[in-house]
């Protein structure tokens, strides 16, 4: 009776070995990715809706996880007196969750992350109109986005579409402080994998029937 018990638990616990070993396989390659995209600006910040781009670098760390470091930078100008500078550049962490199942070639996504934006702008005092002023800040910022990816072997492609909630609480020139704006971002990118192709997953010879006496 104990020998048959042992001979069962070794059959099922190496059927789970091979189901995790098989699970555990996947692209996890480094990759670098870039994106362009609308910056469709909050109506409160009063500057146009620029384009935007994008390079970072990521990898899956799960199947369906995967994490990515990226720079962004946009350079939009006032609604009115276009003359003056105003640019906005920042890094930010993001984690996308795909959903992904074996041998699928697309897939939506989920975005969260974190991150840091800098403000650079020029701008008019009222009390000294012909003096432009200058005004640098930085702050924190939280993306939000979902998206399909579309996998063409060493070359991914991406469609996004997200919101960056940018806590800028001081602007220089503004009547009223804002303690946040809201930016829409709509992008198409890419990832390209870093290394060789992973090796195709070794097939397993038929074992033979264990049979307990």
């Amino acid at each position: 009776m104990n020998k048959k018990l042992l001979c069962a638990a070794l059959v099922v616990g190496l059927g789970m070995v091979a189901q995790a070993a098989s699970a555990q396989e996947y692209d996890d390659r480094w990759y670098v990715s870039g994106s362009v995209g609308v910056n469709i600006q909050d109506s409160d910040r009063g500057t146009i809706d620029p384009p935007f781009l994008t390079l970072g670098f990521g990898k899956f760390i799960t199947p369906r996880l995967s994490l990515d470091g990226e720079l962004n930078y946009q350079n939009p100008d006032y609604t009115k007196h276009t003359d003056r500078w105003w640019s906005q550049y920042g890094v930010a962490l993001d984690a996308r969750y795909h959903f992904r199942n074996d041998g699928d070639k697309w897939w939506p996504y989920l975005k969260a992350g974190i991150g840091w934006q800098r403000h650079e702008q020029e701008y008019v005092n009222n009390l000294a109109p012909n003096v432009t002023l200058r005004h640098r800040d930085s702050n924190a910022a939280i993306n939000l986005a979902a998206g399909l990816q579309f996998d063409f072997g060493r070359v991914d492609m991406r469609t996004e579409l997200g919101t960056r909630i940018d806590f800028d609480d001081h602007q220089g020139g503004f009547a009223f402080q804002e303690t946040a704006f809201t930016d829409i971002l709509a992008s198409v990118g890419m990832t390209i994998a870093l290394g060789p192709d992973p090796a195709p997953p070794v097939v397993q010879a038929p074992q033979p029937q264990t049979t307990c006496a």
